[in-house]
């Protein structure tokens, strides 16, 4: 009967976490290394696990592959693989924690905590192979334990076939082997046919690893950096730091609830290393292991890898609880109400950051899916795409807006500025009424001068921008035929900025349509501060009448391609920047107004008309009609 009620908890803690894993497992957007997972397992299968396409190693695009075959590339579908995958890791890490520890409530603490934990939880909704190398390093924790302790040769097996799926999956799996292989050197020091056997399967994974090494050697040199001034504090306080914080309450949750949560979880697994000390128990000391030392080895490697995340060392999560479970076993025996009121308090931080995760659009992995939708809803007949990076058109391809034309700049390996690019820009230009431009990435790594935004600011008039997580769309109009309608309209702003005067390209718009705007400036002495210029249609023609801002463009001069920081004394700046006025504009007369800001503090230029400060430091240009 007792096993029977363990069965059905332990089945119930399995369907819990698979609920966890599924639960709205399609509402964010496929971000970038999904696509990119999903873009190299359509592909044929041989260039699937040839190398030289991903660092990764090759078994879960394999593994991707097959199951693409089956279900379909949709972002429910292609996540639902590590969705099912991170439901293993309640019962793994049950068989392993009965292994390790001689106390029934260790057990079910590890298996109640490794279900709902946020990180686990957060990689298992992702088309990567983060979450399976963390199961397959788990089973081979476990396999490990029982080879050293048993003298099996299907444990042997299991044991390498498990680690071997591991290697070739990622190369955090190496952390945990190395983990294991400490522990090993220390429990069978005194068996050498123990130890020999030991050393024969770690020499048959490296012998079965040597293939990928040969092949991926040079792709990874490509890859790799020398920064060993992150062996310092930095480095402690990056590595460490992060991984605490992600494995402690996740990814989801700020400052300071996360460093208290932090500091509570920490407490507790510290209590469960000295119950394990106390235990005497030796293959409890497999625990400590499995959770530091991938973490201190990612600390040592990490001067010579691009960059850190915390998902690097994920492999070492299930260590970690176990050190929490064991600690919560401690408590319990002293005094039952204080660890069931802990206990109650960490289950509380997982719901919290859980809650974060799925309902928190600040959290969002990415919505260039929402971009791109964006961009089908207001495209219009004669519109352009230009993508400034590369590395997008994986995820541009799975959710490319049909119809419209799209450039990558700079693509194929030349410069941004090369005169190929720069005529090809040129050409763009003269094709098309309306450019998107999609800035995604870090764009100081391939347009490090801001050449595209410099180029479209000066050439033609920003009508939109918008930040979408992992990258940022504008909208471009290119001028058009129609003769500019020019204004004389002198003001001061400060000490030393004056506009000049103004252009419309129309005093009469219809709703969904852009006014193109063009201003001219003029400073009489050098500028230290970067300004924004706002330029707002707003509501009504009594400028004391509180209405709202119908449509603006705020941003530096000539879309940022023109800083008030490089201005010289006398040169005239044209400042060009579209006003696009939205579907449900009402008809009626709305005023143009614009001025400068500083983006940083959000305090308005003092504007002066003829000497006079002008209220709400503003110029009112003129009029807009709009039609019905």
């Amino acid at each position: 009967m007792k096993n029977r009620w363990q069965n059905l908890a332990l089945g119930a803690l399995i369907l819990l976490a698979f609920a966890l894993r599924v639960y709205r497992l399609d509402a964010q957007d496929i971000w970038g290394d999904e696509a990119f997972s999903i873009f190299l397992s359509q592909q044929p299968l041989n260039v699937v696990v040839a190398g030289a396409s991903d660092t990764h190693p090759p078994f879960y695009p394999f593994l991707l592959w097959v199951w693409l075959q089956l279900v379909g590339s949709s972002a429910l579908a292609t996540r639902a693989l590590s969705a099912l995958i991170g439901t293993l890791v309640a019962p793994l890490i049950f068989v392993l924690a009965k292994r390790v520890t001689a106390s029934p409530r260790v057990v079910w603490f590890a298996a109640l905590f490794a279900t709902i934990s946020p990180l686990l939880i957060y990689y298992s909704q992702e088309t990567r192979m983060y979450e399976l190398v963390a199961i397959l390093a788990l089973a081979s924790t476990y396999f490990a334990a029982r080879v050293i302790e048993t003298k099996h040769a299907r444990l042997d097996v299991a044991y390498w076939l498990v680690s071997a799926l591991a290697i070739y999956t990622h190369y955090s799996a190496f952390f945990v082997l190395a983990a294991q292989n400490l522990f090993a050197l220390v429990m069978l020091r005194r068996d050498r046919a123990a130890l020999a056997r030991w050393f024969a399967l770690q020499t048959a994974l490296v012998l079965a690893y040597v293939p990928w090494i040969w092949v991926q050697t040079a792709f990874l040199q490509g890859k790799a950096s020398a920064r060993f001034d992150e062996w310092g504090w930095s480095g402690i306080e990056l590595i460490f730091g992060k991984t605490f914080l992600a494995f402690s309450i996740g990814l989801t949750v700020e400052a300071p609830l996360a460093q208290f949560a932090t500091t509570l979880f920490l407490t507790v697994a510290g209590i469960g290393i000295f119950a394990l000390v106390r235990a005497r128990r030796a293959i409890g000391m497999l625990v400590p292991l499995y959770f530091s030392v991938p973490i201190v080895i990612a600390y040592l490697v990490n001067p010579i890898m691009p960059f850190f995340f915390e998902r690097y060392v994920l492999v070492a999560l299930p260590g970690f609880i176990l050190l929490v479970a064991c600690g919560l076993d401690l408590l319990m025996r002293y005094n039952a109400r204080l660890t069931l009121g802990i206990i109650g308090v960490l289950i509380l931080f997982d719901a919290f950051a859980l809650g974060e995760y799925f309902y928190n659009d600040a959290y969002a992995k990415g919505k260039y899916g929402k971009m791109m939708a964006y961009i089908t809803a207001h495209a219009q007949p004669g519109d352009a795409l230009v993508l400034n990076n590369p590395l997008q058109k994986p995820l541009y391809r799975y959710y490319a807006p049909r119809d419209l034309p799209a450039y990558f700049l700079p693509d194929g390996g030349a410069a941004m500025e090369d005169p190929a690019m720069r005529a090809q820009l040129e050409e763009i230009a003269r094709r098309y009424a309306r450019v998107w431009l999609v800035m995604f990435g870090n764009p100081a790594e391939y347009d490090p001068t801001g050449y595209l935004e410099r180029w479209l600011g000066t050439h033609a008039y920003k009508s939109f921008a918008r930040g979408f997580v992992d990258a940022a769309l504008s909208l471009y109009v290119m001028p058009n035929a129609s003769p500019l309608i020019r204004y004389e309209r002198r003001a001061m702003l400060g000490d030393s900025i004056e506009l000049l005067g103004y252009a419309f390209d129309r005093v009469e718009a219809a709703p969904g349509e852009i006014v193109l705007l063009t201003l001219r400036w003029q400073t009489s002495a050098p500028i230290r501060t970067r300004y924004t210029v706002f330029a707002h249609v707003i509501g009504g023609v009594n400028p004391a009448t509180q209405t709202p801002v119908w449509a603006q463009m705020d941003s530096e001069p000539a879309g940022g391609a023109r800083p008030t920081t490089d201005w010289r004394v006398g040169q005239v700046i044209e400042d060009r920047r579209g006003l696009w006025l939205p579907e449900h504009t009402p008809p009626g007369e709305y005023l143009i107004e614009v001025g400068m800001y500083d983006a940083a503090t959000l305090a308005r230029l003092p504007v002066f008309i003829e000497g006079k400060r002008v209220e709400e430091d503003r110029v009112i240009l003129g009029t807009l009609r709009v039609k019905r």
